[in-house]
């Protein structure tokens, strides 16, 4: 049986669809050339650019407690985070989400969100895909995490070290734009490393 034929076969049926050139399959392992450390995380990047023909974005978080990014928002992509280890608490809007290990929180494109880990590390997989297909194809939302991070020295959590002063509020802005997202004015929010519910802060 000839399945590559087969398939070319039933998108020409399907009409429209007999140029369509489909993706190559391809496997990823959890390996070090993959990884990086950023913010005292470690993230693992399983897919994305050309491979995927920016259609999603796929890696992992390691997570320690109370850390997690800040307040931001996917202009183009939804994002879904499924918590393998740990447990994590998100916001979308001000909104709180309990998020268990073994559940999934699905956080629409266009609303500020950001999350911390609860657990001394929550280990997760994450997933954007573009929300419209009037949007453009982006999902690169690791470019922040390699213009802040470098690469892992190993498979394993990096030491958290103190943070004195962020990185230009401007630069961060910048790169968060080129990935298809956005940050508010973090200095006038007043983040820190575990933002929270805003009892200390105001989330309006």
């Amino acid at each position: 049986m000839d399945w590559k034929a087969e398939s070319a076969r039933l998108r020409a049926e399907r009409g429209g669809l007999e140029n369509y050139e489909p993706l190559q399959p391809f496997v990823s392992s959890r390996s070090l050339d993959r990884a990086l450390w950023y913010e005292g995380q470690l993230i693992v990047m399983y897919a994305q650019g050309k491979e995927v023909d920016n259609t999603c974005c796929i890696w992992e978080g390691n997570i320690p407690e109370h850390v997690g990014p800040p307040p931001h928002i996917h202009l183009y992509e939804h994002e879904i985070f499924f918590i393998i280890e740990g447990h994590l608490t998100a916001w979308v809007e001000g909104v709180p989400y309990d998020v268990p290990k073994d559940s999934m929180i699905f956080m629409p494109c266009g609303r500020m969100h950001w999350f911390v880990s609860a657990a001394p590390v929550t280990r997760m997989f994450s997933l954007t895909v573009t929300a419209s297909k009037e949007f453009p194809a982006i999902n690169n939302n690791v470019g922040l995490f390699k213009f802040m991070g470098r690469p892992a020295g190993a498979l394993a959590l990096p030491q958290l070290e103190a943070v004195e002063k962020l990185p230009d509020p401007a630069e961060i802005r910048r790169v968060s734009r080129e990935s298809g997202s956005d940050i508010p004015d973090l200095e006038r929010i007043g983040w820190r490393r575990g933002f929270g519910d805003g009892s200390k802060h105001d989330n309006s």
